[in-house]
């Protein structure tokens, strides 16, 4: 990040009152109030929570950075979503997550409640599973029953929903098969899955890229290790995520997750521009709006040392999404003709 940041009073027009501003600009003014690190920041991700005016792959990410900031003013909120059986999956799910990230021991009931709840969403269900499970591994660490993580033993900033394994010894072979192993809780895959990440090299981003192509047991796990191969931003990993992407009968949470990962990836930037730029008229929501913020991360990256305003990069998305919705409709008549 640059030493430039907004006003706080521009923040919250961004995530409160200009809900119909561009998906990326309104991302950026997010992260921006997750580097403030204070209660008034999350305060303002809350109230955008709440409004179900903004899209769900907005509102997830508001309940996502309430998670990093591990602030527990933010859990009444939180548990509240989440409890709105009848709100978007990919939010509730969302703040599942970000309730694990918190670690509050007054969360552990309601996220215990949904991971057996029989009638509920597999997406929820599993991710108070992991949460769950993450304040218990938390608390057996402060009695001094296993060791808790410490920063020093991940190179990446992130509250994750899981630690990595514990077992230092496994190679990226072993971990890969425990990470596609179907028998294990998501727990354990899981924190194989970190494992590997905190390896990194080529190797090790091949490995994940292989379970996100092939595991057919959990939308879940793909779309958490689709998030950890934009954090290694290793090409190695791209080709997994454009197919990822590809799949239109791919779960969206998957396929948002891969669009934003391709918007990281360092080396193969213009192969990915193509293939984001292809999707920017998905018919999901979703992964329409991913693909907007991944364009933006790429010109936001490249810009860095000649900074211009966000709007010129909106522009370029709107130009680029007008001319692929012009080709898609010759190429729909065509196939008429």
């Amino acid at each position: 990040m640059t030493s430039f940041a907004p006003p706080i009073s521009a923040l919250k027009d961004a995530i409160v009152t200009d809900v119909s501003a561009p998906v990326a600009k309104r991302m950026r003014a997010i992260y921006y109030l997750r580097t403030m690190e204070n209660e008034e920041a999350a305060k303002i991700l809350m109230l955008g929570l709440n409004d179900k005016r903004n899209s769900p792959l907005l509102r997830h990410e508001l309940a996502y950075v309430l998670g990093q900031l591990q602030l527990e003013i933010a859990c009444n909120v939180l548990e509240s979503v989440l409890s709105d059986i009848d709100d978007d999956v990919m939010v509730r799910h969302e703040c599942a997550e970000a309730l694990g990230a918190i670690g509050a021991i007054r969360s552990k009931n309601i996220l215990k409640m949904f991971a057996n709840k029989k009638d509920e969403k597999i997406e929820v269900t599993e991710t108070c599973e992991i949460a769950h499970n993450l304040i218990l591994w938390n608390e057996r660490g402060k009695i001094g029953k296993k060791p808790l993580v410490c920063a020093c033993m991940t190179p990446y900033n992130s509250v994750d929903p899981a630690p990595p394994s514990e077992e230092d010894h496994l190679s990226i072979l072993e971990l890969e098969k425990q990470l596609g192993n179907e028998s294990l809780p998501l727990f354990q895959r899981y924190q194989a899955m970190f494992a590997l990440r905190n390896k990194g090299g080529d190797a090790a981003a091949a490995a994940l890229g292989e379970v996100l192509i092939k595991d057919q047991s959990s939308a879940l796990l793909r779309h958490e290790v689709a998030y950890v191969l934009g954090q290694m931003q290793l090409p190695a990993g791209a080709n997994a995520l454009a197919e990822s992407l590809r799949r239109l009968n791919e779960h969206n949470m998957v396929r948002h997750e891969a669009a934003e990962a391709l918007g990281a990836i360092v080396g193969e930037e213009e192969k990915c521009k193509i293939l984001l730029e292809e999707f920017l008229n998905d018919a999901d929501d979703v992964v329409r709006e991913s693909c907007e913020v991944a364009l933006d991360c790429q010109d936001y990256w490249s810009n860095l040392n000649n900074i211009n305003d966000v709007n010129d990069s909106m522009q370029s998305i709107k130009i680029i999404k007008e001319k692929s919705k012009e080709q898609r409709t010759k190429k729909d008549d065509n196939d008429v003709a």
